[in-house]
């Protein structure tokens, strides 16, 4: 019996570990976005603290803070969802899904509401 209650113990710090590990990778590093939105989305898109020279081209696309700042419009799935699908400008922009939980936790970074 003692046995089965440790074999039982295991389990259960296992499953913890290994879903406890999933949320994290889920949830995305937003330094680790930076290269990427630097060199893809900077060029239409306000991005705070990052101004390339000229800055962004004269498309209607919205600031990274207004985009933040407007979760009930841009929420994480609706963001996650148009980050999957190739988009004007960047029809050939494919991001892995690493790629797009970092860009998404960058994002959920610069909220001031």
């Amino acid at each position: 019996m003692v046995l089965l209650r440790q074999c039982i113990a295991i389990g259960i710090t296992v499953l913890l570990v290994v879903f406890g590990s999933v949320s994290l990778v889920a949830a995305g590093d937003p330094d680790a976005a930076k290269a990427i939105i630097v060199e893809h989305c900077a060029k239409c898109h306000a991005i705070p603290r990052y101004s390339p020279e000229g800055g962004p081209d004269s498309v209607n696309a919205p600031a990274f803070s207004a985009i933040a700042d407007n979760s009930d419009t841009y929420g994480r799935e609706r963001l996650g969802t148009f980050l999957r699908q190739p988009h004007f400008p960047m029809t050939q922009l494919i991001l892995s899904e690493s790629d797009i939980e970092n860009i998404l936790a960058y994002i959920e970074s610069l909220r001031t509401k």
